[in-house]
């Protein structure tokens, strides 16, 4: 089943370990909230969900469930893409770099070039399909498992999409500009 897009480099990454995992996560809000509970403690899941500590718990007792909004559903949803099965995942990423398996992104985005003459921006929106370095595969992970910002994640994903896509036909030594993403419309992510 292809995943859905999405504009965060995390929740994509997410998504696409979801195919690895061994069993499914619960699918109704209480069981959610209880299992993310006991991974952390209420005042830190209700700030990621952006709800009351008090209103937390209450919903993982299964109490005041109608004034779960689709918002919070959602945000429920993501924190369990984003937390659930941690050791099957790292397990999948290690056996990806290991067995020189293939990370496949696509993205919609646009980009900008920094040369040593200065910054260039293309108003073009690309869409791009490309199967990135193991050098900047193994980066992303390692980037994901340290729980960097979707910011950090950008500037390794353009990396490797530069020397992926833009500069593919050029030697290391020839490769002058840097490349940021500036404007991400979606991406994906297969492996």
């Amino acid at each position: 089943m292809p995943t859905p897009p999405t504009a965060s480099i995390t929740h994509a990454l997410d998504l696409a370990d979801a195919r690895h995992w061994t069993r499914k996560p619960p699918t109704r809000p209480a069981p959610r909230l209880r299992y993310l509970l006991t991974a952390q403690e209420p005042h830190v899941l209700a700030a990621r969900v952006f709800a009351y500590p008090e209103a937390v718990e209450r919903w993982a007792r299964g109490d005041s469930l109608d004034n779960l909004t689709p918002t919070h559903t959602q945000l429920i949803e993501r924190e369990i893409y984003r937390s659930w099965q941690p050791l099957t995942r790292r397990r999948a990423h290690r056996q990806i770099l290991d067995h020189d398996g293939c990370v496949t992104a696509r993205l919609h985005a646009r980009f900008t070039y920094t040369t040593p003459t200065g910054e260039f921006p293309d108003d073009r929106l690309r869409n791009i399909t490309e199967d990135l370095p193991a050098a900047h595969a193994r980066r992303l992970f390692h980037a994901r498992h340290a729980e960097s910002a979707d910011d950090e994640l950008s500037r390794i994903l353009a990396d490797a999409i530069g020397e992926a896509y833009f500069f593919r036909a050029l030697p290391l030594g020839q490769q002058q500009a840097a490349v940021t993403i500036s404007d991400l419309h979606l991406i994906q992510f297969h492996y």
